[in-house]
């Protein structure tokens, strides 16, 4: 009896896990650097809860045109003007487009080196001015860091000096110039701001603080728009925003 019942209960799992595995469906993102960090932890959480297997490719801004043209996905998750962008032109599921998160520029310098007082604007100020050299990344790029970081320098009337000072770059290179010593301070994205020998001083302070804005939605060609639209919902529920922000990104 016992037998029997044993092997009721295994047929029973065996016939569960199969049931699970046939409805799971693979829902694939498309996405920029910047939310990275957060992305994949939230993609392997909502894998355990729901089944589903999230797989992300990760671009820089300039570059998401192109890899929309050659892939073939469900979700997208980029910058506002992007995603509207790509309404405007037929390429998303009508309704679907979301407000998803925000990112602020933060100030990068080396490890162990004595961290500048960025708390307040009269010191984010005095921090700029006093670095020997400054790296950002190109404002010229749509939708990326160095747009944002730009408009911050106008507003706090220290474009000139950084500019004076300051070397465009990769992201990448920028990071690394800093983490050798060659380069005093970093202006980037917050979220993607560090490496190994690279820390955060500090995000700039609130009243001079600006921000990319993230949307998300189903793409118009989704095979698994249902899979995809519950992943933007649990992305812009209330338990993923711990997560979001453990990667200095604020839910909205």
């Amino acid at each position: 009896m016992g037998d029997i019942f044993a092997r009721s209960l295994c047929a029973g799992l065996v016939l569960a896990l199969s049931t699970t595995l046939a409805t799971a469906a693979e829902i694939r993102v498309v996405s920029v650097g910047a939310l990275q960090n957060a992305l994949k932890p939230l993609g392997t959480d909502f894998a355990k809860q729901r089944g589903d297997q999230v797989n992300y490719t990760f671009t820089n801004p300039a570059n998401l045109k192109k890899v929309l043209a050659d892939g073939q996905f469900d979700v997208i998750i980029a910058a506002a003007p992007s995603i509207e962008e790509l309404d405007k032109s037929g390429g998303l599921q009508a309704g679907s487009q979301v407000k998803a998160v925000r990112v602020g520029i933060g100030v990068a310098v080396r490890e162990g080196a004595p961290q500048p007082d960025v708390s307040t604007p009269d010191a984010f100020k005095k921090a700029i001015m006093a670095a020997r050299n400054i790296v950002y990344t190109d404002p010229a790029t749509p939708n990326g860091s160095g747009v944002v970081t730009m408009r911050i320098l106008a507003a706090a009337g220290l474009m000139d000096a950084v500019k004076a000072k300051g070397k465009q770059e990769g992201l990448g290179p920028g990071k690394e110039l800093i983490a050798k010593g060659e380069y005093e301070m970093g202006l980037f994205n917050i979220s993607e701001a560090t490496i190994p020998g690279v820390v955060v001083a500090g995000p700039v302070p609130a009243p001079l603080q600006d921000y990319t804005n993230y949307d998300a939605a189903v793409l118009a060609g989704a095979a698994n728009r249902e899979a995809a639209a519950g992943f933007l919902k649990y992305l812009t529920g209330k338990s993923a925003a711990a997560t979001w922000k453990a990667a200095n990104i604020d839910a909205m």
